[in-house]
């Protein structure tokens, strides 16, 4: 569940505000001036949501690595022509299912 308390709140209720936040797994979202400033979520939900941005990249640190001595303007090029390939196959499936 998602609760919302107000910065003053969470700081007199801080040690409250961690048990919702541990032990009943609720989000607290933290505002100030009733704008929403921070929010203060477990620890293995953190843990989830950085795994799943971090993954994504993954491939991306592994291209790097792969073309990270070859010329700019080639590798421009080549993912020019791998984004029109994907494209074109995308296209014709489309097709075929309409």
């Amino acid at each position: 569940m998602i609760k919302r308390m107000s910065a003053k709140e969470a700081r007199d209720r801080f040690a409250e505000l961690l048990g919702q936040v541990h032990y009943g797994k609720d989000t607290v979202i933290v505002e100030k001036q009733g704008k929403p400033m921070v929010a203060v979520i477990d620890v293995e939900w953190y843990d989830r949501l950085t795994k799943s941005w971090e993954e994504p990249f993954k491939v991306l640190d592994r291209i790097w690595a792969k073309n990270r001595h070859k010329d700019l303007d080639q590798l421009q090029k080549d993912v020019a022509d791998a984004i029109a390939e994907t494209r074109a196959t995308y296209r014709t499936k489309s097709r075929r299912r309409a």
